[in-house]
């Protein structure tokens, strides 16, 4: 999910099933009709004429300005400062995202010898390994980050980020997917009385006010019109489901933001009611599935949906018992994070990530 993120899972296919809905948002003659493929994300799906609307040394400069934006709205809006960001973990630790707990999303691990030697020095016979340790590559910092909510003592309302990169080896790729994740990763410390869908809401409208003001800044230095709407339109699986009952899951999501420009979808992780699998996969062991969603929005080029952004209040022992139990995956408890969580050793907390590469392609008007 994410978004968690640049890669996406790969999706449902369902061809006669797409309806296309206008979209109010601004087109230039490279952008997408409405009335794009119908099988969601075609390798070809470029218009013919797409041409970048920067060239490669304006596009760098774009997406510096735009990544200094955010990341100085981030620290005034949020409350976060921003930390150095891991590169792996320790595989038995468990803090890495499982993401939807698949062997196909399995992180990327390798192992540590940890054997000293001399610099400089080939050694021919064989060594005995004492401490060396099976590591994982990270996924998402989801988890970690709540950790790090408590090792720096942060107090209710504030937090950290990071800018992270990522690898999910499991996703498909395409124009805009890869499975090189790079993303700002947030959270920030709340209590109790903030785990609500207001705080939820309140937080997305302030992410939202930062892309638009990113978007704004685009327009002025850099003269690209701009797509989005002024506000973001809160919906639901379930909404979803209602009014576009036979779409795939990846088409009610783009014929969505066509329809409203940019959504945010509350609530990813539990089937719907008439037990429909859920609008996405989640781990059970960082977002309340009750209290978490994306930010997808149309992208102006491929005119399909485009998520920007993954995030959610994080789970308290209530929730995590329960989503482990859903999913089969009560052994996870004994596991560290885990029994810290169940265990109310850690922090409550709201956090996510929002896309880099993701953002600078939308506000860009561009792919990479």
């Amino acid at each position: 999910h994410h978004t968690d993120t640049m890669a996406s899972t790969t999706p449902e296919r369902s061809p006669t099933s797409l309806s296309i809905t206008k979209s109010s948002a601004h087109h230039t003659d490279t952008m997408a009709p409405v009335d794009a493929p119908k099988l969601y994300m075609e390798p070809d799906l470029l218009p013919a004429n797409y041409k970048p609307t920067l060239d490669k040394q304006k596009t760098l400069e774009a997406m510096w300005s735009i990544s200094t934006l955010v990341e100085a709205r981030l620290h005034a809006d949020l409350g976060v400062v921003k930390c150095p960001a891991p590169l792996a973990f320790e595989a038995t630790s468990r803090i890495n995202d499982d993401l939807d707990g698949s062997e196909a999303m399995r992180a990327v691990g390798f192992h540590v010898t940890n054997i000293p030697r001399d610099r400089g020095v080939t050694k021919t016979e064989t060594e005995a390994e004492e401490y060396g340790l099976d590591c994982e590559v990270v996924q998402s910092l989801a988890n970690w980050k709540r950790v790090m909510l408590t090792h720096f003592g942060f107090d209710v309302g504030r937090g950290l980020f990071c800018e992270s990169t990522s690898i999910r080896k499991g996703y498909k790729g395409d124009v805009t997917h890869s499975n090189i994740a790079s993303q700002w990763d947030w959270e920030v410390r709340i209590d109790a009385a903030m785990r609500t869908e207001t705080y939820l809401r309140a937080t997305v409208d302030k992410i939202w006010r930062i892309i638009k003001d990113a978007e704004h800044m685009v327009h002025t230095k850099y003269g690209i019109a701009p797509s989005l709407p002024d506000t973001i339109r809160f919906t639901d699986p379930e909404e979803l489901h209602a009014k576009w009952p036979n779409a795939s899951i990846h088409e009610r999501e783009t014929n969505a933001v066509r329809e409203w420009g940019a959504i945010f979808i509350i609530g990813m992780g539990w089937p719907l009611k008439d037990g429909s699998p859920p609008e996405e996969v989640r781990s059970p062991s960082y977002d309340d599935w009750t209290l978490n969603g994306d930010i997808i929005v149309r992208h102006p080029v491929t005119g399909y949906r485009h998520e920007l952004s993954s995030m959610g209040i994080r789970v308290d022992a209530a929730a995590m018992r329960k989503q482990l139990a859903h999913r089969g995956f009560d052994a996870l408890a004994t596991r560290p994070y885990h029994k810290a969580v169940l265990e109310n050793r850690l922090p409550l907390s709201i956090g996510g990530g929002i896309g880099i590469a993701r953002l600078h392609m939308l506000l860009l008007q561009c792919v990479f």
